[in-house]
């Protein structure tokens, strides 16, 4: 796949797809399962991921490109799209084990769908800078407790990439990044979603409850999250918010 072919199925999927429940879906705050597999089907979950696993390896234009396409017709599956491509290249940036290169497989295959896990209630908007903590399990993994204020696609998303501060952390960037499978113990959704304009996308709080992260599932070392969101998600993240509103306004 090209940029050209994803934009072009990215175009296909919003007219086919997106546009015949779009308006519904939004009254509803109803999440478009139809339009993820069809993402899904075209490739396009894969989208930035390297082709090792079966991505397409494309970059940021591209990516632009295909948010906007999605944007244009649907804003809510635009920023599901976009944050699980954020996601997804931040997984595809952590050093590779067996259960990753699963997720990565899955990904690129359309039968995974990832997101965010970043802003906490007690950080403000401030959400690279977690005020949960956690902590350790020597060497088996840690244990995570937090209470994150919006989660894109939570609750229907099979992936999200958490941030929490590192057990030693000293300070409030000193964060680290793990991947928690949808279906963890104490991972809960714990609140109802009404974003005006966007009532689609499920961006509901969600709580970790001492929530057991093998040490597998670690993206980042140890207070290297800021690092990861500086280099990885910030600048994908600007271009895939300008690409939403910016087409927005004009449709």
């Amino acid at each position: 796949m090209d940029a050209k072919t994803a934009a072009s199925a990215a175009g296909v999927t919003a007219q086919e797809v997106l546009a015949t429940t779009a308006a519904d879906n939004d009254k509803q705050g109803r999440f478009s399962t139809e339009a993820i597999e069809a993402l899904g089907h075209a490739g396009l979950l894969g989208l930035m991921l390297p082709a090792d696993v079966g991505g397409a390896s494309l970059g940021p234009r591209a990516f632009v490109d295909v948010v906007a396409a999605l944007a244009e017709v649907d804003a809510s599956v635009a920023m599901v799209f976009l944050m699980h491509t954020l996601a997804s290249r931040t997984i595809a940036a952590a050093p590779r084990t067996t259960a990753l290169q699963g997720v990565l497989t899955d990904m690129a295959a359309g039968r995974h769908l990832s997101t965010l896990a970043f802003s906490e209630a007690g950080s403000r908007s401030h959400f690279w800078a977690p005020v949960s903590r956690a902590e350790s399990l020597n060497g088996s993994g840690a244990r995570l407790t937090a209470r994150k204020s919006f989660v894109t696609s939570a609750g229907h998303a099979d992936s999200y990439v958490t941030s929490t501060l590192s057990s030693n952390g000293s300070g409030p960037t000193d964060s680290t990044l793990y991947l928690v499978l949808a279906g963890s113990a104490r991972l809960t959704v714990a609140g109802a979603w009404d974003g005006l304009g966007l009532r689609a996308n499920a961006s509901s709080p969600m709580h970790l409850d001492g929530c057991v992260v093998p040490a597998d599932m670690r993206l980042t070392a140890e207070a290297g999250g800021f690092q990861a969101m500086l280099e990885i998600f910030l600048p994908l993240f600007n271009l895939g918010q300008a690409a939403v509103s910016g087409t927005r306004a004009r449709a």
